[in-house]
């Protein structure tokens, strides 16, 4: 271990109203050199934003699509799936959404009149 980086993030919950203050720790190997502390800096910053963006997606995936609850029955099914999946969350993203399961719901109601043509 030679470096720790101390991350204070400020949230801010739009259904609870409410801000959330944390702190978050990471270690990484890279080592320090007066030289170069910025472009370290910006080099571990954007690890960690693209560590987070990962794992936003993965939550969206199992709370909005309820991924893991989804069971798939012949071979490539779950990859098309999750690529759909994937495709959705970023023409969701695409859109300025801030709420993933609002704009799903909005989506759906234009394919209402489609869905009552198939008897569905």
């Amino acid at each position: 271990m030679s470096t720790l980086v101390v991350v204070d993030r400020e949230t801010f919950e739009v259904a609870k109203q409410k801000t959330r203050f944390e702190t978050s720790y990471y270690v990484s190997n890279s080592v320090l050199d007066a030289s170069c502390i910025k472009p370290l800096a910006e080099e571990l910053t954007s690890a960690i934003r693209f560590h987070w963006g990962v794992e936003s997606n993965n939550w969206i995936r199992d709370v909005t699509f309820d991924e893991d609850r989804i069971k798939t029955k012949a071979g490539n099914q779950a990859q098309i799936m999750a690529l759909l999946r994937g495709l959705a969350i970023e023409l969701i993203r695409k859109t300025s959404s801030k709420n993933f399961q609002a704009a799903i719901e909005n989506s759906l109601i234009l394919f209402l009149p489609w869905n009552q043509c198939l008897g569905k």
